[in-house]
């Protein structure tokens, strides 16, 4: 049977799908894993699960794909799940809505992402559900540490180890490299820290949004209140702090509005290295958020004031 008909109409019952997901064309997302990558990260989860003395379990990669872990697992401890026929021996299932029989099990893989990483941080939360230790290649949203990251929104796991990969480390079905960034990550049965407060920094400047772009439009009725702007999103050269919103590029940033000590403020936030107060994007531009701007002034304000 097609892929996409048998997940969406495993998906049309599930509440693990966002309301806004449901009635649109969405793609499988097939990105799978280059062997040598697989290979590095295999090695390095089982050399974590031997430090951690785990033992007596079974292995899921619930999105088997063309087999890059799924071969490098033993074979009388393996279950590959994936919702395309690439093997025969594989369970053509969606993930989310799969239920695992009994047994202790550990999950490794490279879930296909989503949009803005909501698949991925479904199929971890899925796997949250009967494994006690996960090694994921996931999207680079899962580095942030903002209150919005997917990183804080896994139920029942922290992350234990994250480090960036190389930039080529997927190719499609067709055999197309694709240079996409990516993060590998292992995660382990406990609680997250919550993510830290910067609210100090509402005692000196009021941040909102500003967009431009017709599907996102906001923040309209503050601009002319607004002090100094800085766009959001940047490649290569350094984002300035600019008087106008005219002079952000494009047309998507942030308006701060300055409550006191605006000139050592303003001081601060032009020196400040925006590559070391930034996450890298998949693509290799790099985004600001809010989080970002508050502890680039909070972590250097006792520096510079």
């Amino acid at each position: 049977m097609n892929a996409i008909i048998i997940r969406d109409k495993a998906w049309s019952n599930s509440s693990r799908i966002p309301k806004w997901v449901r009635g649109r064309e969405i793609d499988l997302d097939q990105f799978n894993t280059l062997p040598e990558v697989a290979e590095y990260c295999w090695n390095s989860f089982s050399k974590f699960l031997t430090e951690r003395g785990a033992r007596d379990f079974s292995f899921i990669e619930p999105s088997a794909g063309t087999g890059a872990f799924y071969d490098l697992i033993p074979k009388s401890r393996r279950i590959g799940i994936d919702v395309d026929r690439f093997r025969d021996e594989y369970i053509q299932q969606d993930f989310l809505t799969w239920q695992p029989p009994k047994g202790r099990f550990v999950a490794i893989g490279n879930p296909p992402f989503g949009y803005r990483g909501w698949l991925a941080l479904a199929f971890i939360n899925k796997v949250a559900e009967f494994c006690d230790y996960v090694g994921f290649i996931l999207p680079m949203s899962f580095q942030s540490d903002g209150k919005g990251s997917p990183k804080h929104r896994v139920s029942g796991m922290k992350l234990v180890h994250s480090e960036k990969l190389p930039h080529d480390v997927f190719v499609t079905p067709e055999g197309e490299y694709m240079n996409v960034n990516a993060l590998w990550q292992i995660w382990e049965k406990g609680d997250m820290l919550p993510p830290p407060s910067f609210e100090k920094s509402d005692d000196y400047i009021e941040l909102f949004t500003v967009d431009l772009r017709k599907e996102r439009l906001c923040g309209m009725k503050k601009i002319q209140e607004c002090d100094t702007f800085i766009q959001r999103t940047y490649f290569g050269n350094h984002p300035k702090i600019v008087a106008d919103f005219s002079q952000v590029k494009y047309g998507c940033g942030y308006g701060i509005l300055f409550k006191k000590k605006k000139h050592d403020i303003q001081s601060i936030l032009k020196k400040i290295n925006w590559n070391e107060y930034s996450n890298l994007a998949a693509h290799n531009c790099r985004h600001i958020s809010m989080y970002h701007i508050k502890k680039a002034l909070l972590d250097h304000y006792f520096i510079y004031a």
